[in-house]
């Protein structure tokens, strides 16, 4: 795996064990995820079993949790007002998302044109 459930909550200082499945439910979900924004698959050990993840993807991948852990279940809502009620969706890729994650949270992603 890209992580574990103890670097992500050492990382995103979780001191409590109430999000303890639902972390381990995303960490596979987040390694696809940065898998689908990479465009290409991680390469492979001179064994040609182990995973080589590059240089940053757990931390890459921590902030992904991070991200989904304070968004779900606003459903794409970016900004919501009261006052005169506005609210504001998370756009395409053209307003920085990149999937359903901000360019700031996966902007370090080195993006391949193919898929290997």
């Amino acid at each position: 795996m890209i992580t574990s459930l103890e670097n992500v909550k050492l990382i995103l200082g979780i001191t409590t064990d109430s999000k303890d499945a639902l972390i381990t439910s995303l960490i596979p979900l987040i390694e696809e995820d940065y898998l689908a924004i990479r465009n290409k698959a991680f390469d492979l050990d001179d064994d040609g079993v182990t995973i080589v993840y590059p240089t940053g993807a757990e931390g890459t991948a921590i902030r992904m949790i991070g991200f989904r852990l304070n968004t779900l279940g606003n459903d794409g809502v970016a900004s919501e007002s009261l006052s005169r009620h506005s609210i504001s969706f998370q756009q395409g890729s053209g307003s920085g998302i990149l999937g359903l994650y901000p360019a700031s949270v996966v902007g370090g992603i080195k993006r391949y044109a193919e898929f290997l």
